[in-house]
C-alpha cells in the first residue's frame, strides 16, 4: 500500500475530480473513500481530516493559476479592450468551467461564513483577479485599478447567472453591453 506523497497527489487529484463532478456540500469521508478506491484511514492518513482534504482539493481547484494565466494572455491580446474583455468573459462562460464555478462560490460561501478563518482566501478573491485586469487595461483606461473592480464584480455576477442556468446568448450580450458602457466612458 503506497503513502508516501506520491501517494499523497494521486489522492488529492482523485478527490479534486470527485468534488468538480460531484460538488463538495454533503460529501462524507467514506463516500470520498468510497469514490476514489481508498479508505478512510488512508484518507485520514495522508490529510488529518476530511475538512482537511476537502479544503486541500477545493483550493487546488480555486487558487490554481491556470485560469487567470489564460485571462492574462486573452486581456494582453492586441486589440480594443472591449473586444479583449469579450474574449476573456468567453473563455470564462464555457460550459468546461461551471463544475469550477460551482465550487469556487460554495468555497466562497464557506469563507464568507467565517471570514476570520478565511481571510487570505477571500482577499485573494477580492485581490487576484482585479489584479491581472487591472495590468491588462493599465494602458487603455484612465484608472485601470477601479475598471477591474467593476469588470471582476461583472463577471462574478454574471457567473452567478450562468450557474443558476441563464442563457449563455443574454449573458453575453449583457456582458457586452456593460464593458462597452463602462470602458467607453473610461478609455483614454
Amino acid at each position: 500500500m503506497a503513502s508516501g506523497p506520491a501517494e499523497r497527489a494521486r489522492l488529492l487529484a482523485l478527490t479534486r475530480e470527485l468534488i468538480l463532478e460531484r460538488g463538495v456540500i454533503g460529501l462524507s469521508l467514506s463516500e470520498v473513500a468510497r469514490s476514489i478506491g481508498s479508505n478512510n484511514r488512508m484518507l485520514l492518513y495522508h490529510f488529518g481530516s476530511l475538512d482537511a482534504l476537502l479544503a486541500a482539493a477545493v483550493d487546488e481547484i480555486v487558487g490554481g493559476t491556470e485560469l487567470l494565466d489564460r485571462l492574462a494572455g486573452l486581456l494582453n491580446e492586441p486589440g480594443r479592450v472591449v473586444d479583449r474583455l469579450g474574449a476573456a468573459w468567453a473563455h470564462l462562460a464555457e460550459p468546461a468551467r461551471r463544475p469550477h464555478l460551482r465550487v469556487f462560490f460554495a468555497r466562497f460561501g464557506m469563507a464568507v461564513d467565517q471570514p476570520e478563518r478565511d481571510a487570505e482566501f477571500l482577499r485573494q478573491v477580492r485581490e487576484r483577479w482585479t489584479a491581472v485586469v487591472a495590468d491588462a487595461l493599465r494602458e487603455d483606461v484612465r484608472n485601470p485599478d477601479d475598471t477591474a473592480v467593476a469588470v471582476v464584480a461583472l463577471w462574478r455576477g454574471l457567473q452567478v447567472q450562468l450557474i443558476c442556468g441563464e442563457d449563455e446568448d443574454r449573458l453575453a450580450a449583457v456582458h457586452s453591453a456593460a464593458v462597452t458602457g463602462l470602458c467607453g466612458s473610461l478609455e483614454k
